[in-house]
């Protein structure tokens, strides 16, 4: 789960902020946190399903950025595998979100009772707009994403006329596959975003986040990404070791020290593996010795030295 923990609305909005300046605007700062208020992540069409129960949907983010509305997927447990039917969630999410928004004019008309007579049965005048949907899926899966990113690739058009198919409405989704999307990329991200994302990227490779440091040179940042980082990665030693400075971490030294310790950890494990397998392969050679091989023998069927069969059996 990406969740930045311990953190004030104000910081939270900004982050949001930042992560759409670099995704929707190519790294332009379009979007401030003064521009982005929260929107009800509850949406519904006030209709009921085949249970009686009002069809509504949730999301993870919704926010108002200027006059738009943008939902992000981001960081569920669905959103750590491949949702083969990713399209068509989007598309009946986006759907509802108009649907409430129609809803809510709807009320207010019925209340004011404005609408002239040709305009009251739809409860929508000429006039009233709605505002535009997005809706971003950011996957954090070790696999690629291997499923559908449009409704038509959803689709079978086996046996339809060629000439049919410009009448079956298409729907795209914007996915951001983190994991394999490339470094240069993420270039285009606010260093604090950059830096979360390529931590996702290489969560369970130590040794690539010193790839970091080309990026960054010194990439100290703000105490809330750092915890965040931290938490995501399942570290708590980065939380223990963190080298402070004025504003938060620097999360490049305390990664090298980490890597460290498990270059350590590794070489100890080497060793025991080293003495394991000297056990096994003294037990081999005694064995075939206790069958009357002889030394060549021995060292020919185990694939060592004779020095060491003899060694063993000295």
């Amino acid at each position: 789960m990406i969740t930045y923990l311990h953190t004030d609305d104000y910081l939270l909005t900004e982050r949001f902020a930042q992560l759409m300046n670099g995704w929707l605007f190519g790294g332009e700062e379009c979007w401030k946190a003064e521009d982005i208020q929260e929107a009800d992540r509850r949406t519904g069409d006030g209709r009921t399903g085949t249970e009686g129960k009002a069809r509504e949907r949730y999301r993870d983010l919704f926010k108002k950025a200027g006059r738009t509305l943008v939902r992000l997927y981001v960081g569920t447990e669905l959103m750590e595998y491949v949702d083969y039917a990713m399209p068509l969630r989007v598309m009946d999410c986006d759907a509802l979100s108009y649907l409430h928004q129609k809803k809510t004019i709807s009320r207010k008309h019925m209340e004011q009772k404005d609408l002239p007579k040709e305009e009251f049965l739809s409860r929508f005048s000429k006039e009233d707009r709605l505002l535009p949907v997005i809706t971003l899926v950011l996957y954090c899966g070790d696999r690629p994403w291997d499923g559908a990113d449009r409704l038509h690739e959803m689709l079978d058009f086996e046996g339809l006329p060629e000439k049919l198919k410009g009448y079956v409405e298409d729907y795209s989704i914007h996915i951001l596959d983190v994991c394999h999307t490339q470094d240069e990329k993420f270039l285009e991200f606010p260093s604090e975003i950059r830096f979360l994302l390529m931590c996702i990227k290489y969560a369970k490779d130590k040794e690539a986040f010193l790839r970091l440091m080309e990026l960054e040179g010194s990439a100290v940042i703000s105490e809330d990404t750092y915890e965040t980082i931290a938490e995501y990665l399942g570290e708590p030693e980065l939380l223990e070791n963190k080298a402070e400075t004025e504003g938060g971490g620097n999360m490049c030294e305390a990664i090298r020290a980490l890597v460290e310790d498990g270059r350590q950890e590794g070489r100890q494990e080497g060793r025991r593996e080293g003495e394991n397998d000297g056990i096994e392969l003294a037990r081999q050679i005694f064995k075939l010795a206790g069958k009357g091989e002889k030394i060549p023998e021995i060292a020919r069927l185990l694939s060592v030295p004779e020095e060491k069969v003899r060694w063993v059996l000295r």
